[in-house]
């Protein structure tokens, strides 16, 4: 049975040496006290375990190893594994700020009708520089906002643990996008989500352009869009035309063509592309697929640089 008021914050660990000490370390420095930490490591055949041995022997944390299952059973597998009420996500390369939970547990106690609180962050490079994209999130229900774009990092997230019991845990056949995926479907059941607008954690952001990143870009847009499939079956006509699901399948299938072409996989680009109105199909035909691949990853380049031109 969950301790009321505690938190128990979940750090999913896999090959995470160079920073799950941190990770530990900012959440351990929480101001709020009725707190567990619980870390998961996922496998690791690095020394992660060797980082986390003296937090372990101080009962500073709980410590899981598992064989590797992916995030979402690391998660899963870190909440089954944890007594709070309620329940933080902190990935080995990121970071809380002290008050993140104090402030998340006063809102959920004060807003008794919500079940999820997220937050504000602030991105940070390998370098040190701080950097913040300011919005304007949504509270209430969702799915249909999420139906549009996922704007709702695990980082952020405070969750009343049954929640969990009631909706659903992350689903763990999916080892891209499992977290929006678990949003909509909470969402989609009623769980309403409380946007507290201040930046609470730090999110690390590697270096622009990524290879393993752009080469990640298909099998992403893929299971966006094996997701997205799955919730259209759900739907009735009536809800498919209101939130326009047809424009919004035809969206991610033209983005799995361009990851196709970023990463320069024409052939699958093509495949996909038949799918739509002959312009489309010229155009992914004619062009050579390395300029594609230079064109969209030169785009994704730069708008990763505008997004962090703003430095706190």
């Amino acid at each position: 049975m969950s301790a009321k008021g505690s938190v128990s914050i979940i750090i999913p660990a896999y090959n995470a040496a160079d920073y799950v000490k941190e990770a530990v370390d900012s959440a351990l420095a929480q101001t709020y006290k009725e707190m567990e930490v619980v870390v998961v490591d996922d496998g690791s055949t690095d020394e992660t375990k060797k980082i986390l041995e003296p937090y372990v022997k101080k009962n500073e944390i709980k410590y899981v190893y598992e064989q590797n299952k992916g995030l979402a059973g690391a998660r899963n597998t870190g909440i089954k594994n944890s007594s709070g009420e309620y329940i933080a996500f902190l990935d080995a390369d990121d970071l809380f700020l002290p008050e993140k939970a104090a402030e998340q547990v006063r809102v959920l106690e004060e807003n008794p009708s919500y079940g999820v609180c997220y937050s504000d962050l602030l991105h940070f490079s390998e370098a040190g520089r701080v950097f913040h994209h300011r919005y304007d999130y949504p509270s209430g229900n969702l799915f249909e906002p999420l139906l549009h774009r996922q704007f709702l990092n695990p980082l952020t997230v405070m969750v009343r643990k049954e929640i969990f019991d009631r909706y659903g845990f992350f689903d763990e056949t999916l080892r891209r996008s499992e977290d929006w995926d678990l949003w909509l479907r909470w969402a989609r059941a009623g769980v309403r989500f409380y946007f507290l607008d201040k930046p609470l954690a730090r999110y690390r952001v590697r270096t622009a352009g990524n290879l393993s990143d752009v080469a990640s870009e298909p099998e992403m847009k893929e299971k966006n869009l094996f997701i997205f499939e799955r919730i259209g079956r759900e739907l009735s006509p009536e809800e498919r035309n209101r939130y326009g699901f047809p424009g919004i399948i035809k969206t991610l299938k033209a983005k799995l063509v361009f990851a196709y072409l970023m990463t320069g996989d024409k052939k699958n680009a093509l495949k996909e592309a038949k799918k739509f109105s002959f312009p489309l199909r010229l155009l992914v035909s004619l062009l050579p697929g390395s300029w594609w691949k230079f064109g969209l990853r030169e785009l994704r380049r730069i708008k990763h640089r505008f997004l962090l031109k703003k430095v706190v």
